[in-house]
């Protein structure tokens, strides 16, 4: 049987097929708040409860990871957080250092590997169209290596990527940071967004399209739970 990384949250692991596959790239995209963060924490500590020898990769570019959020999500069983690993660059040229390292270190075993988010420090390079060419470059390098280490090493990897507005709609209409590459990048792909209804997101599956691909969830102490529309 194929071993999938679960999210915890079952509505959605059915849409998945039972969760992000190991040996691809997933992108998880949406505006903030709507859940991306936890999310993919989720991922990390139900491999890690139910593989006890597993470790799970962090990579924390956007500083938004907190201790008190994930002992919080754990339920007050830490016992396995040691085998987190968490690693938080301050510039994009650090994050590349840190995935170029990661390949070399991350056990041959399906493993998790998270990247939230992956265009966080990628906008702040700023500039003119020569600073964007070569920012682009790097981050396509970075993707480079990651799906090698999906392909490689048995890795199901998770980017969080980040939503900007597009010029001209007067940020009523938003897209994916660094379209482009992560679209081409990424094996798989779920977008998360709020509705109309106070505290509730839903995720959306745009990679495979499958029909009835959608679910809705709230956020709640220890990760996404289920919402009564009744």
């Amino acid at each position: 049987m194929e071993r999938r990384l679960s999210t915890g949250f079952p509505p959605l692991d059915e849409i998945l097929k039972g969760g992000f596959r190991f040996g691809e790239v997933s992108l998880i995209y949406g505006e903030a708040s709507t859940g991306k963060t936890i999310l993919a924490l989720s991922c990390c500590l139900e491999y890690l409860k139910r593989d006890m020898r597993g470790k799970a990769f962090y990579i924390d570019s956007d500083h938004e990871l907190s201790t008190r959020r994930i002992i919080q999500m754990t339920g007050g069983d830490t016992c396995f957080l040691t085998r987190l690993i968490v690693m938080r660059p301050n510039s994009f040229r650090e994050q590349t250092h840190v995935v170029e390292r990661l390949l070399t270190i991350i056990p041959e075993r399906p493993t998790p590997v998270v990247v939230d988010s992956i265009t966080g420090l990628y906008r702040l390079r700023g500039g003119g169209p020569e600073e964007t060419f070569q920012a682009s470059k790097e981050l396509n390098r970075q993707l480079g290596f990651l799906s090698e280490m999906a392909r490689g090493n048995s890795a199901a990897v998770l980017l969080t990527g980040q939503v900007h507005g597009i010029p001209g709609t007067g940020g009523s209409q938003v897209e994916l940071v660094a379209e482009r590459l992560l679209r081409y990048w990424s094996d798989v792909i779920l977008k998360l967004e709020n509705t109309q209804i106070s505290g509730v997101r839903q995720a959306i599956l745009e990679k495979p399209l499958v029909q009835g691909g959608t679910c809705k969830f709230a956020i709640g102490l220890t990760g996404l739970t289920g919402v009564d529309l009744d």
